[in-house]
This record gives C-alpha cells, structure tokens and sequence, in this order.
C-alpha cells in the first residue's frame, strides 16, 4: 500500500487529514491501543506542521504518505519549510527523562519501532515514523532448544539425499532458527529472526526464499533472491547451512536453483556481497561466472558474527559480484577521468560495451533519497536526479548523519548517465567520499557510480581476499580512501 495525502498549512485541513489517518490505520492488523498511539502521534506531528513548519503568514505544503511493505509500516509527515537543526529535534523526541513528555504529547517508544527526523536542507524535513507488523522475533517463539547456538564442532550428520526448492509458508520459523543459531542475534539484517516476516516478504515476491531439506524434512539450508533495489536487479544472500550439513555443496546448489528460476523473471542481473572475513563466498560468486564491480567498505558493523565467536576487529567489509541475467547494452558513462581506468576494466569483466563522455554542469534541482540502517550505523544516499544543489544537499545530509546521528559510513550512488556525475563526484571527493566501484542497474536510471564515507579506515591486513580476483579492486579503492581523507586535513 502506498498513499499520500497533500494539504496546505491551515488548520482547516486537519478534521479530513484525521479521518484519513483514522480509517487507514483501520486497514493494518494493529491491536487498537497501538493504532491509537499511531493515530494520536501522526495528528500531533500534523499540527506541528501546519503551525511552524513555515514562517507566520507564509503558505505552503504539508505531505502526509503512508507506505506499507511486507509487514513494515512507514508513515512520513513532510514539510517544505524553515529548516531546522535535526540534533535538536530528535533529542526532543527522545528526552532524557523517561517521565518528560515529547512535543508530540507522548514518548517515541510506546509509538513505534522507530521515530526519527529527516533532512532536507532547504526543502524542508520529515517526520519518519516506522511501525513493524510481524514482531514476533524467533527469541521468543521457540522453545530454547530450536535457538541453541551450533557448537564449534558440530558432529556431521548421516551422509543422505537433499532437496532442493522454493521454502514453503511454514518453513519460515525454520529458517529463522537456522539463521538465530548460525549468527545469534547479529545477522545486520533484522528481518531474518521474525518468521512471519520471512513468510510475508516471500508471499509478496519481495524476497525468494530456496531450501535444502534433509531426508527427514528438516530445512538445513537457506538462500535469498532480494528485490531491495530501484533496478530490475536482485541481490543473493541470507545464505547458512547447518554445521552438520556442511561441505556437501549445499550452498552452490540452492544458489545454482535460485539463479536458474531467476532467469524467468523480468530481471537483468543478479548480485552478491561476499565477506572478506573468510573466501568462501567470494570463491562461490566466482565459480559461478559473477564479476567484482565494487568494494562496499565497512558495509556491517564488527559485532556480526560469522563461524568465529568473537567481534571482528574492525568493520565488515564485502565485495559487490554481479552477474548478468539477459545480455548487457552498450552505454555512455560519466565519471571523474582519474577513474576511467579502473571502471573501464570493471566493464571490461562484465562484457559490457561503454564509451566515456566528458561531463556538463550540473543545472536545475536534484533529489535525494536516504536509506538508514541504524542498527548498522549505516546510510545510503542516492541522487535520484542530480542538480544544483545535489553536492550541498549531500554534504549537509552527510553531516547529520555522522555528526549528529553518529552513523559510521556513508555511501552515495551516483547515475552514471548523467551527464553531471563526474563533476559531482569530483566536488564529493573534497568532501572525503572515495571511489567504491559501480553497481549495474541499481536505479531506475540504470548503473550508478558508488562513493563511500568512513568515520574509521579500513585496515588491509584484516581483509581475507582472493588476490587474483578482488586485490586490485579494493586497494585501489582503500587508495582512494587515503587520497580523500588527506585532503580533508
């Protein structure tokens, strides 16, 4: 579900904007006192906004959206008025004392999962208020035994025939059990531990869950298809075996059936983040004919744990492996000169003919979109349409998000068919934002040009790679890293 509701900055408005809410949030399986704080809050914030979202006599516009997804429920109050400091507003949602009150009448917490402002610098900002459907977390659903953390030395089962297909409805509490006892509680994406999110994002195509299930039908293995981008592209991933089911090629095989069904669907191309904590998947994506086409730098927090039981030194970083679905066009580039070479090579492994163009001014208004991962301490902000004010509009954004909401890194993506992404990207690189790579069909406007932020440098020593496959890639990319950030010195 997707609506929105547009009205202006005059109170008049409000009795249609409550009815609005009211007979929405009847349509959502909310217990009543839920929806009712929902309610009560979403009303708060609206009148907050037609009163001082703008200067006193000024008129303007107040959007209210409500978008659900696969049990995830996100309603947005926007505003295109005075710009406002967000450190400031956010301390007010959450105040110290547990006994003050919000401006909003009542604590972020008891209303949702998540409460947070959003900037847009002088387009004004955003409420953000996100509401979980599912919250039934696999913790407190399984008896202790299902959600045992696997043992170093799992003894291996009976060698045995697997099956391998699409997971079923009531296979998603499994999953969640494999994916809990496999990686405790910090696999990055949350999603996993909730079964009946598992099973709604599956139901709606926006996940592809594919199985291995032993001979006496227990699911032993888990792999992903994950539409979770603008472009007709999907990523692989959620991948876990059983310890006792190990080295049996189970994994290849789930990914081998994913990828073959994947064909079928109105994709391109599919991708893959591999960790550098080990190879091993790095050598899967290998074997399976993708191509390296960026280092996403920091991409997870240290916490996750993989095979290993203690925290990583430093933050995870993964490798970006594509692979094309149906046969690539020819296409024109734009990107800084210093790094044709590079990205002349990434195509060059893809089988992708490109001609570099020379770059125009940027003109008009650009867009943003932001994409926040707190518990990853990470964002993701993408230049829909780049303008004018696309390189101030990062940087401001770039500021709150590390000053203020003290995220750990940034990453910016960067049309590549537009005619001004090199220029942008010159002018971010001052900014201490250095070259990742690119990403295929990651928009709507096609590949985009990926740039990352590190609060913290990323030590090569830690990083366990294939040499012959990721090693030019990613010093290139940890150069540029230290080019970008000596020059913010």
């Amino acid at each position: 579900m997707q609506l929105k509701l547009t009205f202006g900055n005059d109170q008049i408005h409000l009795p249609s904007v409550r009815a609005f809410m009211n007979a929405t949030l009847q349509q959502f399986p909310l217990p009543s006192e839920i929806a009712g704080k929902l309610e009560t809050f979403t009303d708060a914030a609206v009148q907050d906004a037609v009163l001082n979202a703008y200067a006193p006599g000024d008129q303007g516009l107040i959007e209210l959206s409500i978008q659900e997804e696969h049990g995830k429920l996100e309603i947005r109050v926007r505003d295109f008025g005075i710009p406002m400091d967000i450190h400031l507003l956010e301390r007010r949602l959450k105040p110290t004392d547990p006994s003050a009150m919000n401006r909003f009448g009542t604590l972020a917490a008891e209303v949702a999962d998540e409460v947070h402002w959003l900037t847009f610098g002088p387009e004004g900002k955003a409420l953000q208020v996100v509401k979980w459907l599912h919250d039934s977390h696999i913790a407190d659903v399984a008896s202790a035994g299902r959600i045992e953390r696997f043992s170093d030395c799992e003894p291996l089962a009976p060698e045995q025939q697997y099956t391998i297909r699409r997971m079923r409805a009531d296979e998603s509490e499994q999953v969640s059990q494999l994916m809990y006892r496999t990686y405790g509680n910090t696999y990055f994406n949350e999603d996993v531990y909730y079964p009946d999110r598992v099973a709604a994002q599956n139901e709606r195509g926006v996940v592809l869950s594919y199985v291995a299930v032993s001979e006496d039908g227990e699911v032993v293995g888990h792999y992903a298809l994950e539409r979770n981008q603008e472009g007709p592209v999907a990523e692989g991933g959620q991948a876990v075996v059983d310890p006792s089911h190990r080295r049996r090629g189970l994994l290849d095989r789930m990914k081998q059936h994913a990828l073959e069904e994947a064909r079928g669907l109105d994709l391109i191309g599919w991708f893959a983040d591999a960790v550098t904590v080990h190879t091993l998947t790095q050598k899967s994506n290998a074997a399976h004919g993708s191509q390296l086409t960026s280092v996403d730098l920091a991409i997870a927090p240290k916490k996750e744990h993989f095979d290993k039981r203690t925290e990583q030194p430093q933050r995870v970083t993964c490798l970006l492996f594509f692979q094309w679905l149906k046969p690539p066009s020819a296409r024109a580039v734009y990107v800084p000169t210093r790094h044709r070479s590079i990205v002349g090579e990434i195509y060059r492994r893809l089988q992708c003919p490109i001609e570099f163009r020379d770059g125009l001014p940027p003109s008009g208004q650009g867009t943003l979109a932001v994409k926040i991962d707190t518990g990853a301490a990470r964002a993701n902000v993408r230049a829909d349409t780049i303008g004018e004010n696309t390189v101030q509009l990062i940087r401001q954004t770039r500021r709150e998000l590390v000053e203020r909401a003290h995220l750990e890194v940034v990453y910016v993506e960067l049309p590549l068919a537009d005619t001004a992404s090199a220029i942008v990207a010159e002018q971010l690189e001052l900014d201490g934002f250095g070259f990742l790579g690119i990403a295929p069909h990651f928009s709507k406007r096609g590949d985009v040009l990926r740039l990352g932020y590190l609060v913290e440098p990323v030590d090569r020593k830690a990083l366990d790679l294939l040499e012959d496959i990721a090693g030019e890639l990613v010093d290139y990319a940890l150069d540029e890293q230290n080019r970008v950030r000596a020059g913010l010195s």
